[in-house]
């Protein structure tokens, strides 16, 4: 009888150590199966479902939209975004590289956002009074000694 007794005991330790590497080895299978990190950005904070391809430098999300529903979208070349000093940033459900190259006059920076330059031409989402965000432009920024956002529209003062 304490021959039986120990060898089911020995036949449990056997199966606890065997266990132990089964759960040690899906550990390490799940470790290697991560997705990379995603790079840096203010996307983030709005973005769920978030997944990065570093071979193809392309971010994928969905993202929540300014009326609270969501839309999934791609970004590419988050690796040039970020070299340039950009942000990679929600801006209405899709992801862009915001930031980059604009004036840095005026305080038009602490109520608009998804600011970015197409030509001389400086474009941002703003807050207007009401709360509610507006899509603005202004032409020539870069000859504006201030910006500002005045009731969700960018003014510029020479």
């Amino acid at each position: 009888m304490e021959r039986v007794q120990r060898k089911s005991g020995d036949l449990w330790k056997i199966l606890v150590i065997i266990l132990c590497f089964v759960a040690v080895d899906l550990l390490g299978a799940a470790y290697v199966s991560a997705d990379p990190p995603a790079p840096n950005g203010t996307y983030k904070k709005t973005c769920r479902n978030i997944s990065y391809n570093p071979a193809a430098d392309r971010l994928t999300a969905n993202c929540e939209k300014l009326d609270g529903s969501w839309k999934g979208t791609q970004f590419s070349n988050c690796n040039q975004c970020l070299a340039s000093h950009g942000d990679i940033e929600n801006c209405n459900g899709t992801i862009e590289c915001t930031g980059v190259g604009i004036p840095n006059v005026g305080s038009y920076k602490r109520s608009c956002f998804c600011c970015r330059m197409q030509g001389s031409t400086l474009r941002c989402y703003c807050i207007a009074r009401n709360n509610a965000s507006r899509w603005t432009s202004l032409t020539n920024a870069s000859s504006y000694r201030d910006i500002s956002n005045e009731n969700g529209t960018l003014k510029g003062r020479r």
